[in-house]
């Protein structure tokens, strides 16, 4: 039953992250740009996350790509915010 409700709130994450994200890209200006790279990678690393727990069986081996995975994301929303901003 845990897993059941483990698996619902990725699922209900997913379907939260994902709606705003159209509305934040109908109305993307400055100010909404670090709203728009958060949810966008929040909604990105949900899903690889998913995919990980389903195909990758060794703990540890899921743990260092989803830390390294998260490194990245920091690494490119810093990059994507300084293209647009200046």
């Amino acid at each position: 039953m845990k897993a059941h409700r483990e698996t619902l709130g990725h699922w209900l994450l997913q379907r939260m992250t994902a709606a705003p994200l159209i509305s934040t890209i109908l109305i993307s200006n400055v100010s909404t740009l670090i709203l728009l790279n958060i949810l966008l990678f929040w909604h990105i690393h949900v899903g690889i996350e998913e995919i990980l727990t389903d195909y990758v069986h060794h703990e540890i081996t899921r743990n260092w790509i989803l830390i390294l995975f998260r490194v990245f994301c920091l690494i490119i929303i810093k990059y994507v915010f300084l293209f647009f901003v200046f």
